[in-house]
């Protein structure tokens, strides 16, 4: 498996389970549970993909690999993430001041910071299991 199909897995898997959990919220008032819910389709699009790379190749990600591949799926997410939550502002009339743009970015940092430590958990657990072999400098 390549990084390319890792990512291309990464995003399919992202915006597919994204976008189940906005037609399942349509049903249920999910309001409430939002960043939650994101964090947890957020934690299983990188995990999953970031997996199934380290066995079928039977070697984790490299250092210079890792750091491409979290600034790819980082870059996939601010992409999406803030347009659309400012055009959700915007169209409820939300008033885009300091503590609002405060409070995007602090999402935004909390989702970044999860992609880094889902990736890492990703490799010391392949690594842990004997799935793959410690981690090269590369």
């Amino acid at each position: 498996m390549s990084i390319k199909d890792l990512l291309f897995r990464f995003v399919l898997l992202y915006f597919s389970l994204s976008i189940a959990a906005m037609v399942a919220g349509a049903y249920v008032d999910l309001d409430q549970a939002g960043t939650a819910i994101g964090m947890g389709i957020l934690a299983l699009a990188v995990v999953w993909p970031c997996e199934s790379f380290g066995r079928r190749n039977g070697r984790y990600l490299s250092r210079a690999e890792k750091w491409r591949v979290i600034a790819a799926m980082i870059a996939v997410l601010l992409g999406t993430q803030i347009p659309l939550t400012l055009l959700v502002m915007w169209a409820e009339g939300i008033a885009l001041d300091a503590v609002m743009l405060g409070i995007v970015g602090g999402v935004a940092l909390l989702y970044a910071g999860t992609v880094v430590a889902m990736v890492n958990f990703t490799g010391r657990n392949l690594r842990k299991r004997g799935l793959v072999a410690g981690e090269s400098a590369g």
